[in-house]
């Protein structure tokens, strides 16, 4: 299949602002367009920073061999079995988790593995996450309780991320770990080169494809490494300037392009 001249054989979507709507619920055209690019040959690889266990909801009708890159690249699941993963060394976590709780008017979450975890005693910003993302939430007095390796870490801003509070964590931590915006308020720790564009670069070794026939859509900061790793690029006319600037194409709807690498 060939959009914009060049031949693409894979094609790899952002979530969140980009193939979710605002209701953050996925078009009932997404699937039978992912069926008939996959009976064409084109593969179909979905990115993103949420958690694989509500990743895995979202996509059930068409599970089956679909990759998962999960919380901002950190992980990669395939049919159920994580075959990739990177994850912050825990003395590092616990020092930035000290530092997330000390920002008022904020909420953070930990992910594990394929846990997540938050503070039992935030009863609004459990029931924000339980209407829309429906994650696997696991509810602990304390950060120390969290078990098995942590693979990304993220702090939420209900009115979005302060420019001087995003300026002061890019400072003290862009040398051992990856700061993103994460989009709708929320700023994302990975590991340090941990990111969807190492991780698709990882997959492709994996399942054999080439980064130079790939598509990809996204629309926030930490979609640009992807961008920059895929032949086509497209960012979602919402973005953010610096991050449109980064993209080769604009676009407003993710079927519409799929529809047009379909003809």
């Amino acid at each position: 299949m060939k959009i914009h001249g060049k031949e693409i054989k894979t094609i790899i979507t952002d979530l969140d602002g980009t193939l979710l709507g605002s209701d953050k619920k996925l078009d009932p055209e997404v699937f039978p367009l992912i069926e008939e690019l996959e009976k064409r040959g084109v593969s179909f690889v979905v990115a993103s920073g949420r958690q694989y266990n509500n990743m895995k909801l979202l996509f059930a009708p068409i599970l089956e061999g679909l990759p998962l890159v999960c919380e901002n690249g950190s992980q990669i699941v395939k049919d159920g079995e994580t075959i990739y993963e990177r994850n912050i060394p825990r003395d590092l976590s616990f020092e930035l988790i000290a530092d997330l709780l000390a920002v008022p008017g904020t909420e953070t979450i930990v992910s594990s593995e394929r846990n997540l975890y938050t503070l039992a005693d935030r009863d609004e910003f459990i029931n924000y996450m339980n209407e829309f993302l429906h994650p696997d939430m696991h509810l602990v007095e304390s950060y120390e309780l969290v078990t098995g390796n942590i693979n990304k870490i993220s702090i939420w801003w209900k009115d979005g991320i302060p420019e001087k509070e995003e300026k002061w964590f890019h400072e003290k931590y862009d040398d051992t770990l990856q700061v993103v915006d994460g989009g709708n308020g929320w700023l994302d720790f990975t590991m340090k080169g941990v990111n969807k564009g190492t991780a698709l670069c990882e997959l492709a070794k994996i399942e054999g494809f080439s980064m130079e026939e790939t598509l990809c859509f996204g629309d926030s900061e930490n979609d640009v490494a992807m961008f920059r790793e895929c032949g086509i690029s497209y960012v979602m006319e919402t973005g953010r300037e610096h991050v449109k600037a980064e993209a080769d194409y604009v676009c407003t709807n993710v079927c519409d392009v799929l529809r047009e690498v379909l003809k």
